[in-house]
């Protein structure tokens, strides 16, 4: 699987760094890709837009039965996910997506998921996702770096307006060719939508 951020890629992946089913998501298309170079995959973060309300706690966007079966989907996965203490900012862990390149990008996006779902790190403030992911052995000054830049600012916002463009009703939203699969997503729905690919 390669990343690619343009827009031929074989697959598009709407996500949140904020959302579990998101992580589980990304977690089970790198699997499946892991070995075939001939997938291109486009990530594009767009948030949560919970009503373009942050005042939301996780506990009100998912409840104690959804985390259940998060948690026991997560674990066939062999993830460690824990519901994060409340919500912060993902724009700039969203912001420096593009700032990395192919080969590193992956293993950042994986990084930030653990960030939030194992290490209930706010991944808001610069220092402290600088010094998770020196510890994860990415790159940190590309995140001082990208913060800087306007671009990516405008980048970000630019993609959070892809809920009404893109008619997004949910996320994970995968895109491959003419499909389209949304929300919680299982291996069979993702084997389903990807056996063209394959085969």
């Amino acid at each position: 699987m390669k990343i690619s951020f343009d827009d031929d890629s074989n697959i598009k992946f709407y996500f949140s760094f904020l959302c579990p089913y998101s992580y589980l998501a990304w977690k089970q298309i790198c699997d499946i890709f892991n070995n075939n170079d001939k997938i291109t995959i486009k990530p594009i973060n767009i948030g949560l837009n919970i009503h373009n309300n942050n005042s939301y706690s996780f506990r009100e966007l998912w409840g104690k039965d959804r985390w259940d079966r998060i948690s026991k989907e997560a674990n066939q996965l062999g993830i460690v996910i824990s519901e994060p203490l409340k919500i912060v900012s993902e724009e700039l862990a969203a912001r420096c997506i593009q700032s990395f390149d192919i080969v590193s990008v992956e293993y950042y996006i994986s990084s930030i998921f653990k960030a939030v779902f194992a290490a209930d790190l706010d991944i808001s403030i610069t220092s402290s996702l600088r010094y998770y992911l020196q510890s994860e052995g990415n790159d940190s000054e590309i995140i001082v770096e990208a913060s800087k830049k306007p671009e990516t600012l405008l980048q970000y916002q630019e993609q959070t307006e892809l809920w009404r463009k893109k008619r997004i009703r949910a996320i994970p939203t995968v895109d491959v060719e003419n499909e389209r699969i949304a929300g919680f997503l299982s291996r069979r729905q993702l084997d389903s939508i990807f056996r063209s690919l394959l085969e």
